[in-house]
């Protein structure tokens, strides 16, 4: 193709080269630019030619270094699958014959290729290359998948079986049904796995691997679990039958407990209702563990959800003689805070008593009505909660929130029993004093007179005002000398 296109540049060129020797040289430019437009043209042709040898020298070292390698590969692969066809079982055909299909296209391209068609011969190495890689991969991935299924899985399964026949014999029961259909089934799914591999077909294979493995450990889980849990069973069974006959019986005693409690005392705290709950999750639990104890003894049992139940139980009964013990607590202290009780009342009753006499003997013209009326309602609180203690069923937190009032408006009395006995002493004190300041002033002689009136009229408090007041200013400094003298007193009596 590059020789047109020179021989028309040469021959452009003369022309040109005679026209430049005549009168017609102003009339060759156009001429010159078509003869460099050939020349590039020319120059393209030539690099592109350049090119497509260079590829085809490559092409060719390639195939020639491919028809070596290739060789001596697929003499190794051959060789690979004689020494080692025990890794390849019933695979070893399939591959065999992959094997001599790949050789019988070597040889076609060997072929071309000698014969120097070196582009229908790169076609075939193309390909020969991409059937190869694949080959080599098969060499790899089929002995890895079929070393489980033929060996592994098959022994697995075996054992699974042999040992779910034995278990049964001894009567285990197991929590999942059909365990031997089970296996069955995935021997079958082995074997169908293995058929697939001896065609070549590996995602089946592929799939059937990644099920038939966790499924095997499933079901040595399965056994392996009642074979565990069988002698747990055996330790515990009896054991958690005894818990439950004490749980039982101690809920008797505190349903016989709290009947009684109940004639004499107010439950406030639904502890009756919570026994009885407690009576009815015993009798389920005992009727759930009478039916488990009758399966094992009939060896129907599944052990490990006997197990479980005995654990649960466990739990359970832990629980409910907590309840009880609470319940118990709450209630046991009953009578004896009755006792605590009655001796509070007569305490006070004491103390009520003591505070009239006191009050009595102070010899006051009067009593002010507040502190009557005070003394009063003490006094009916006090008999409020005597009759509360003598109902034939008392509500003790009644009683404690009573005896809690009646303690403080107690100490309230005294409080104000200690002021009208000091309001009054301090005033007769003062009257007494203000005498003897009157001689020297006059003033102080209607303080005495407003003072001693109020006295009379129990108004004692007011009266040691209006006296204290008038002593204060006739002599500043007295009141709290004699004030502070009286208490001295008061205190040195009491100690």
């Amino acid at each position: 193709k590059l020789q047109p296109a020179v021989k028309k540049a040469k021959e452009q060129t003369a022309v040109l080269s005679n026209e430049a020797k005549t009168t017609a040289l102003f009339k060759i430019n156009g001429a010159v630019k078509d003869l460099a437009a050939q020349v590039q043209k020319v120059e393209a042709e030539y690099q592109r030619i350049n090119q497509a040898l260079d590829q085809l020298d490559a092409a060719v070292k390639d195939q020639t270094a491919a028809l070596t390698k290739l060789r001596k590969t697929y003499n190794d692969y051959g060789r690979k699958l004689d020494e080692e066809a025990f890794a390849y079982g019933e695979s070893k055909a399939a591959l065999h014959d992959r094997l001599v299909s790949l050789e019988e296209k070597f040889e076609r391209f060997a072929t071309i290729a000698n014969q120097g068609d070196h582009e229908a011969a790169q076609e075939i190495l193309d390909d020969l290359k991409a059937e190869t890689a694949v080959f080599a991969d098969l060499l790899d991935t089929v002995p890895q998948l079929y070393k489980p299924l033929y060996t592994t899985y098959p022994d697995q399964l075996s054992e699974l079986a042999n040992g779910y026949q034995q278990l049964k014999q001894e009567h285990y029961n197991f929590s999942e049904d059909n365990l031997l259909v089970k296996i069955q089934d995935l021997a079958e799914e082995q074997k169908f796995a293995l058929e697939k591999l001896a065609t070549l077909e590996i995602a089946p294979v592929k799939a059937a691997n990644e099920h038939l493995a966790p499924a095997i450990d499933h079901l040595y889980e399965v056994m392996q679990k009642e074979l565990d849990a069988r002698p747990q069973v055996a330790q515990l069974l009896t054991p958690t039958l005894d818990h439950l006959a004490h749980a039982e019986q101690q809920n008797r005693q505190l349903l016989n407990e709290l009947d009684k409690l109940s004639l004499s005392y107010t439950l406030n705290h639904n502890e009756m209702a919570d026994a009885r709950g407690l009576n009815e999750q015993l009798r389920q639990l005992r009727a759930e563990l009478t039916e488990a104890q009758q399966a094992v003894d009939a060896q129907t049992a599944v052990d490990s959800q006997v197990l479980k139940q005995l654990q649960a139980a466990e739990e359970e009964l832990a629980a409910i003689e907590k309840q009880q013990t609470e319940i118990n607590h709450g209630v046991a202290g009953l009578q004896e805070d009755e006792q605590r009780a009655q001796k509070a009342l007569q305490r006070f009753a004491v103390t009520l008593k003591t505070t009239k006499r006191r009050v009595e003997s102070l010899n006051l013209p009067g009593i002010p009505q507040a502190y009557l009326d005070y003394f009063f309602v003490v006094a009916g609180e006090l008999k409020k909660l005597s009759q509360a203690m003598d109902r034939p069923q008392i509500d003790m937190e009644e009683i404690t929130k009573q005896l809690l009032m009646v303690q403080e408006d107690l100490q309230t009395l005294q409080e104000k029993t200690d002021e009208l006995r000091d309001s009054a002493e301090l005033t007769e004190r003062m009257i007494q004093y203000a005498h003897r300041l009157s001689v020297d002033h006059e003033s102080i002689e209607a303080a005495i007179q407003k003072a001693q009136t109020q006295f009379d009229q129990y108004e004692y408090t007011a009266s040691l005002e209006t006296i204290g007041t008038a002593i204060e200013e006739a002599e500043p400094g007295a009141f709290k000398r004699l004030e502070q003298s009286y208490f001295d007193e008061v205190d040195h009596a009491t100690n």
